[in-house]
């Protein structure tokens, strides 16, 4: 199994209702940029999962646009997830799947895939990362890292 883990694209600071929060106009070049490198991946009837809020929502239409994929909303996708209530739905996947979620989920999320543990990561806006094997604790490697042009 393939997960791509994706932190949403650089949003507008300030705004008082986080969830209601848009991408700026450089989170969606890099949003943009973040779905071609998606679309080269080879995936497996890949579908795209993004949180309620609006600025993953943006990220993530970007990403299906490219790569040509269904989009669903799932509420385990907010900044404080529930890591092991998400990896149980990721366990009953038979097909790759790109989250579009938020720090500190990004990082706590891949932490635990890879090492068993929770982790504080920085992530990059739009940064993606390719997960391979088994959706469970320690059973997955980082294959790929991609980030996004700095000088956008």
């Amino acid at each position: 199994m393939k997960i791509y883990i994706v932190r949403h694209g650089s949003a507008v600071k300030g705004d008082v209702n986080d969830q209601s929060r848009s991408l700026t106009e450089k989170g969606l070049k890099q949003t943009d940029m973040a779905g071609k490198w998606l679309s080269s991946q080879s995936m497996k009837n890949a579908e795209c999962w993004h949180s309620p809020y609006l600025r993953t929502r943006q990220t993530a239409e970007n990403i299906v646009a490219a790569c040509d994929i269904p989009l669903r909303e799932e509420n385990g996708l907010i900044p404080g997830g529930n890591i092991i209530e998400l990896i149980n739905q990721l366990q009953s996947l038979n097909h790759d799947v790109i989250l579009v979620s938020h720090l500190p989920l990004v990082g706590h999320l891949a932490s635990y895939l890879i090492d068993g543990a929770i982790m504080e990561q920085p992530w990059s806006p739009a940064e993606c990362w390719l997960l391979e094997g088994e959706a469970a604790g320690s059973c997955m490697t980082a294959t790929d890292v991609w980030y996004p042009n700095l000088s956008i």
